[in-house]
């Protein structure tokens, strides 16, 4: 008899790591009928325009001559059954050997930006659910960290919070309108890049 697992497409798969395999949100509607898989693919307007906001002022602050900005979910291969997607990577160009590669990349960014949760938490088994999305962040950022990334912000919509890490025992909760750091001395201000592009109303 088939397990609850193989019942659901590899397509619907968002990361592994830890052990563990991260279905895409919305899976379960998936797997039930509810929902195409298309449908639950891609991200939604407010994500985007913040993604895409946030890549143009990196893009702007940050040398060109010595930094990629990736997005649109890329690939990194950290080990063995370890494959993470992030939404905006900070790539040092003197580290990364290969910019033809069709494969993910291996290389350690020097820091990455991920906007909202874009996996199911929980577990998919007969047994009642575990798992949260913070125990995910914490998870994910983590295995990151170990593999030498200097830090990962979590840009969160719902309650507008920032959630900053750069070792395993600090993490740091900011809100859109206050400064957050990220490398050297470069840093950015969520609220005020999106009053720029005009996705948020200007405060007085």
């Amino acid at each position: 008899m088939a397990t609850a697992t193989q019942q659901i497409p590899e397509s619907l798969i968002y990361e592994e790591f830890g052990g563990r395999v991260y279905y895409r949100r919305g899976y379960r509607q998936v797997v039930s009928g509810l929902k195409t898989e298309e449908e639950i693919m891609g991200s939604s307007v407010f994500q985007s325009l913040i993604i895409q906001a946030l890549v143009f002022y990196l893009k702007t602050i940050l040398p060109k001559k010595l930094y990629w900005v990736p997005t649109n979910e890329a690939g990194l291969h950290l080990n063995h059954r370890q494959n993470l997607a992030n939404d905006i990577v900070i790539v040092e160009k003197s580290t990364l050997k290969d910019p033809f590669s069709d494969k993910y990349s291996d290389v350690p960014p020097k820091f990455i930006v991920e906007v909202d949760i874009k996996i199911d938490p929980k577990e998919y088994t007969e047994e009642a659910a575990t798992g949260t999305e913070m125990d995910y962040i914490l998870e994910k950022s983590g295995q990151l960290l170990d593999f030498g990334v200097e830090g990962i912000v979590w840009v969160l919509t719902k309650g507008r919070r920032i959630i900053l890490i750069k070792s395993h025992r600090i993490v740091e909760v900011f809100q859109w309108h206050e400064t957050v750091p990220l490398f050297d001395d470069y840093s950015f201000c969520l609220q005020r890049i999106l009053e720029d592009e005009d996705i948020l109303p200007a405060t007085a």
